[in-house]
């Protein structure tokens, strides 16, 4: 019994006491979502939010998607490229942005499934956010799992031939424990006692704050938007040197056939389709250029175009940033275009076209 005890006190009690603070605390909403019901709700009403507006936000878009009264006439899907893109473009039409950060095809699949559910159709227009790390092998993101069962519905819809880029729900389930029982995460918990932002319901938007939208757009602080230049070319370079997404020379092919199931089932349900090739910051984009590591990016911009003529496709934007005549006061970091710059881009591509 002793030894029994001894065992329970080494083993069980720490992560006990882990487990328990770390959920209890959960700084970054990582572990509990019973939050996201009354922000759906205030969203709903026309009211706006503050706080870590990317935590959870798949979850709390199906969950939006599911109470819209209707389903809106123009559509976009897409990563944090498009979480800036408005619904003031579109004067006179219905709008929802469904994007999300480091958004995968899969959580496209998810949420166009949701739309059909609700309405029985997809949306009349669908903009598309064609990321080029998308169409690679070296992009990795499980938190559109959360999703798992509306993006597999779909797959099957469109008659994909294949699920394997579908893993299973307990791929993301493994991360959740992961973080529950992490003692790094139990720091942190200790350290904040509470969350290191609070969600606030708001009327209005507030200039210094990261803030989602009525029409589910995100709209970015003053202070990122301006950053100084200097800042802004550190961190378009750093990006190059830190991340890997762009890393991939060759297509993939499985990613590849779930993009065109995806647009040729759209097409079946005359969607009108738009896609955006998302530029990158001049300085990343010449580092880019010159390495031998990512090839893949400008193979996958090759690819789209391609793919949009034979479908006739209109197409918006360019990885070249000189292409669209972008210089760097026009990005935020790395990979952002300011949102103006951006819904101006986008708006001018469709002139007279809604």
């Amino acid at each position: 019994m002793k030894l029994f005890q001894r065992i329970l006190a080494i083993l069980v009690l720490p992560l006990l006491l882990i487990g328990g603070t770390n959920y209890y605390f959960d700084p970054d909403y990582s572990l509990r979502n019973n939050y996201i019901g009354s922000l759906t709700e205030a969203l709903l009403e026309g009211k706006m939010i503050s706080g870590p507006v990317n935590v959870n936000s798949r979850l709390l878009k199906s969950q939006w998607i599911n109470k819209l009264n209707r389903s809106p006439e123009i559509l976009v899907l897409g990563s944090s490229h498009t979480l800036s893109v408005g619904g003031n473009i579109f004067p006179g039409k219905s709008f929802f942005n469904a994007s999300v950060t480091n958004c995968t095809f899969q959580d496209m699949y998810a949420f166009l499934n949701l739309f059909d559910k609700k309405a029985g159709r997809v949306p009349h227009t669908l903009l598309l956010c064609t990321d080029q790390w998308l169409f690679g092998h070296s992009f990795v993101e499980n938190q559109w799992l959360v999703n798992r069962a509306d993006a597999v519905e779909m797959a099957q819809k469109v008659g994909l031939s294949s699920l394997t880029k579908f893993p299973p729900l307990w791929n993301l389930q493994k991360e959740w424990i992961k973080e529950l029982f992490s003692v790094r995460y139990f720091i942190r918990s200790l350290k904040a006692r509470g969350k290191t932002e609070q969600f606030e319901i708001c009327q209005s938007i507030i200039n210094d704050k990261m803030m989602f939208l009525p029409d589910g757009s995100r709209s970015i602080p003053e202070k990122v938007l301006n950053a100084p230049g200097r800042e802004v070319a550190e961190k378009a370079e750093q990006y190059f040197y830190s991340e890997k997404d762009e890393h991939f020379s060759d297509l993939d092919v499985d990613q590849c056939e779930i993009f065109e199931k995806m647009i040729k089932c759209m097409e079946s349900n005359n969607c009108r389709i738009i896609l955006y090739i998302p530029p990158y910051h001049p300085a990343t984009f010449r580092l880019l250029e010159q390495s031998g590591k990512s090839n893949g990016i400008f193979k996958a911009e090759s690819y789209i175009r391609a793919f949009a003529r034979e479908h006739n496709l209109k197409v918006i934007g360019n990885t070249n940033p000189d292409s669209l005549k972008l210089n760097s006061t026009d990005f935020y970091d790395a990979v952002h275009l300011k949102p103006a710059v951006l819904n101006s881009l986008i708006e001018c591509s469709l002139k007279d076209e809604f």
